[in-house]
């Protein structure tokens, strides 16, 4: 079976829908796939578990460049 999960591409912003297979055998709960965005043409890592993008909750781009004083 496959289940249908939504992300947001993070070039585009737009909302994109993958499937991904139900089968997974004992995958970890921090297993990633590959899922060609058809917003990009980009690929993108989709954890398995929360349909989440790899990096995502994580400290933004522009954030990272800055220091604390």
């Amino acid at each position: 079976m496959q289940r249908e999960i939504i992300f947001r591409c993070p070039r585009t912003g737009m909302n994109v829908q993958h499937r991904l297979d139900d089968g997974e055998p004992a995958a970890p709960g921090n297993a990633f796939v590959s899922a060609r965005c058809p917003a990009c043409m980009a690929l993108h890592f989709v954890n398995i578990t929360t349909g989440k993008l790899l990096g995502e909750g994580k400290v933004g781009q522009s954030e990272r460049g800055k220091r604390s004083a």
